[in-house]
């Protein structure tokens, strides 16, 4: 039995990752990551740099350093010149990171750590906490790759566990969480901004159910698939509930139009620093600490960042030690004085010898 399962995991691995290399190779693969968007994050500095009146000298096409009253700063795409890499591998373990966090009280998906030839105990887990789950690799990944979404069955738990195991010998699998994935970028133990994918919302009017309320705001055309329907339960809500007068309601997690997929990339659509609440701040502020992250983005889901992850049943998903700040360029605003980018190098060649 057990020869027989390590056969069976040995020829889909290899089949996986045949699939993933011939899709490369007909340019099947559309994420475009930070390390293509060169002429982008140019942009994001050489405007940054022209803000605080410092100079902008290019040391290679994507390497660049900006210089100020006889300090400088060197600065890689989205790489900068805080952190070290003891701390981006500490911040890399999505495990470690899950342990620190539960001991300060910050809420983290229900999961199990596994190997690919533990995978009998990631399917008991399973069947014993029944549910909807994703399965990722422990670390050494970004921009979705290696995660698989919306997983219920054993079948589904083994072929994400195998495309998982591409990347990593260990491998998570944690509960789902139906809510809005949001990035709050930090610098220095403060918040400076942050993001969010925002889903499909509704504004109640106190007598109208949200399949109604979807239908009179233009948004029939969407589905209650199973994103939809986890999204509603999570808030204790159905298709048939009729929301009070003025209440908003996530009625999906994700966009009209953006379908569950294996490796779902986010893509924020929304600014929302000033919807951040201060209970929400001070729950995150001591992990940061603790992993003495200077520069980070935390990755969170929840549908009401107004209040704290506990309050609204949201979650810590990880942090990101090297974040991409084009997360943070979604509207003209983000681009003004006060941008991310002068925000970073302002704190940058304050710290430059």
């Amino acid at each position: 039995m057990a020869e027989r399962l390590e056969t069976r995991l040995k020829l889909k691995r290899f089949l996986f990752h045949n699939l993933r290399s011939v899709r490369r190779f007909l340019g099947r693969n559309k994420t475009v990551y930070a390390e293509e968007r060169v002429e982008e994050y140019r942009g994001y500095w050489e405007i940054g740099a022209r803000t605080l009146g410092a100079e902008f000298v290019s040391l290679t096409d994507s390497l660049w350093e900006i210089r100020l009253n006889g300090r400088h700063t060197r600065i890689k795409l989205w790489m900068v010149q805080l952190g070290d890499p003891v701390v981006n591998r500490i911040a890399d373990d999505k495990v470690l990171c899950y342990q620190w966090a539960t001991r300060l009280g910050v809420p983290v998906p229900q999961h199990l750590v596994f190997r690919l030839e533990e995978l009998p105990k990631a399917k008991e887990f399973l069947r014993v906490n029944p549910g909807v789950y994703v399965v990722k690799p422990t670390s050494g990944t970004s921009s979705g790759v290696g995660i698989s979404t919306h997983i219920r069955t054993p079948q589904q738990l083994e072929n994400a566990a195998v495309t998982a195991s591409l990347f990593a010998d260990e491998l998570l699998v944690e509960r789902m969480i139906f809510g809005e994935t949001c990035r709050l970028l930090w610098l220095g133990g403060e918040l400076i901004h942050a993001v969010r994918r925002r889903g499909v919302r509704v504004a109640g009017d106190g007598r109208s159910t949200i399949t109604q309320l979807l239908a009179q705001q233009g948004l029939g055309h969407v589905s209650f698939d199973l994103t939809a329907e986890m999204t509603l339960k999570g808030q204790g809500l159905t298709r048939d509930t009729v929301p009070e007068a003025g209440q908003e309601v996530v009625v999906r997690s994700l966009p009209a139009g953006e379908s569950t997929r294996h490796e779902l990339r986010t893509v924020y659509n929304e600014t929302i620093t000033h919807l951040i609440s201060p209970a929400m701040i001070e729950e995150i502020r001591p992990l940061l600490a603790v992993m003495e992250c200077e520069i980070a983005g935390v990755d969170i889901v929840t549908n009401n960042p107004g209040v704290s992850l506990k309050e609204s049943s949201g979650a810590l998903l990880e942090v990101n030690p090297g974040p991409g700040i084009h997360h943070h360029y979604i509207t003209p605003a983000d681009h003004g004085p006060d941008a991310v980018a002068v925000k970073v190098l302002r704190y940058l060649l304050r710290a430059a010898n």
